[in-house]
C-alpha cells in the first residue's frame, strides 16, 4: 500500500498513468500487431528525438526556466551535418562532432544571455530561436542532402531485440541521473525550486543557470543528430514542431514550470504519450472514420483536430494531478 501511495505522489505519475492510458486504446485500435518488434521499432525511433528533447527541456524547466530555442537547436544541427558532410566532404562521424558542438554552443549562448544578462528565459530563448532558425535557413535554404546508409539502418536498427534508438535515449537519460547525484545536478534543481534560499547557501545561481542550458543545448544537439538519421536529409524547419512538443510532453510528465519538481522519467513517458496520439488517431481514422462519406476529402484537418483534443486532455489530466497532489500536501 506504501508503494502504491509512494507511486501516486510521485511527479512522474501523470506521465506514466496517460502513457499506460495510450497504451490500452492503442492495443483496441491497432490490434495485436501494436506489440509487434518492427512496430515498437518504428514508434520509438520515431520519437527518440522529441523523448530527448523533452529532457533537455525538463532540465531547464527544473531550473525554472524555459527553452523555447530547441526546435531551432535541433534544426541548426541537422542543417550544419548535412552541409558539412554533402558540399564541404567531411566524413559523416566529423560532421556530427561538428553539429553536436555547435548544439552546446546554442545552449550556451542561451545560458549566458539568461544567467549574467538577467533576461527571462521566456524572452531570450524566444529571440535565439528566430536567430538560429535563420541561421539554419542560411546554412541549407531548401530541403535536401543525405547521410551514409549506413547511419539511419544503424539508428533505425535493433540490438538483442531492443531499438537502437533506445539505446541514445538511456545513454541521455544515464548522463542527467549521474549529474543529478552530484551537487551540480542538485544546485540546478535548487534554484528552480528556492532560488533565495539557494542563493543564501552559497550557491551561485547566475553559473548554475549556465550549466542548465548549457546542458540542454547539448542534448538537444544529440535530437538534432537523431533526426538527422531518422530523416537520412536536412531540412530547415525540421524542428519546428518539437519545442511545444517537448514542453508538453514536460507538463504531461508531472514536471512543475515553475522549478524545483519533476523528472525525466515523467516527461519521457510524456513524449511517448504523444508518439502514441499520433499512432492512435492514425488507425482509428484508418480503421473507423474512412467508411463515413465525405472524410476522407478532409483527412488531415480530422486528424490534426482529434490529436489536438486528444493531447489538450492530457494536459488537462496532468495539470488536475498536479493540484490534487499540490492539496494533499497543504492538507498534511
Amino acid at each position: 500500500m506504501s508503494q502504491v501511495r509512494k507511486f501516486l505522489s510521485s511527479a512522474g505519475t501523470s506521465g506514466y498513468l496517460l502513457l499506460l492510458g495510450a497504451i490500452v486504446i492503442n492495443v483496441v485500435v491497432q490490434g495485436s500487431s501494436f506489440f509487434s518488434t518492427a512496430n515498437f521499432t518504428s514508434i520509438l525511433s520515431v520519437n527518440t528525438p522529441l523523448i530527448i528533447a523533452a529532457i533537455a527541456q525538463t532540465i531547464v524547466v527544473l531550473n525554472r526556466g524555459i527553452d523555447l530555442s530547441v526546435g531551432s537547436n535541433i534544426t541548426l544541427v541537422n542543417t550544419i551535418v548535412i552541409m558539412l558532410s554533402n558540399k564541404y566532404g567531411w566524413s559523416i562521424e566529423a560532421a556530427c562532432a561538428a553539429g553536436l558542438i555547435a548544439g552546446t554552443f546554442i545552449g550556451a549562448i542561451n545560458g549566458f544571455i539568461i544567467a549574467y544578462f538577467r533576461i527571462p528565459s521566456l524572452l531570450a530563448t524566444f529571440a535565439t530561436m528566430s536567430v538560429f532558425g535563420g541561421l539554419a535557413l542560411i546554412v541549407l535554404p531548401t530541403p535536401g542532402g543525405s547521410v551514409p546508409s549506413y547511419m539511419y539502418l544503424l539508428y533505425g536498427g535493433q540490438t538483442l531485440g531492443i531499438p537502437n534508438s533506445v539505446f541514445i535515449v538511456i545513454v541521455v537519460a544515464l548522463i542527467w541521473l549521474l549529474l543529478s547525484k552530484y551537487p551540480i545536478g542538485k544546485h540546478i534543481r535548487a534554484v528552480g525550486g528556492a532560488e533565495k534560499s539557494a542563493y543564501t547557501a552559497g550557491i551561485s545561481i547566475a553559473k548554475v543557470r549556465f550549466i542548465a542550458f548549457t546542458l540542454a543545448g547539448t542534448i538537444s544537439g544529440v535530437a538534432g543528430l537523431c533526426i538527422t538519421a531518422l530523416t537520412a536529409s536536412g531540412d530547415p524547419k525540421i524542428g519546428l514542431s518539437i519545442t511545444l512538443n517537448c514542453i508538453a510532453a514536460v507538463i504531461l510528465g508531472g514536471t512543475r514550470l515553475a522549478g524545483g519538481w519533476g523528472g525525466i522519467g515523467g516527461s519521457v513517458a510524456g513524449a511517448v504519450f504523444l508518439g502514441l496520439v499520433n499512432n492512435i488517431v492514425f488507425f482509428f481514422f484508418n480503421n473507423f472514420l474512412t467508411h463515413f462519406s465525405g472524410i476522407a476529402s478532409r483527412a488531415s484537418f480530422i486528424q490534426q483536430l482529434l490529436t489536438n483534443t486528444i493531447i489538450i486532455l492530457g494536459l488537462a489530466s496532468a495539470v488536475f494531478t498536479q493540484r490534487r497532489k499540490k492539496r494533499a500536501k497543504i492538507a498534511t
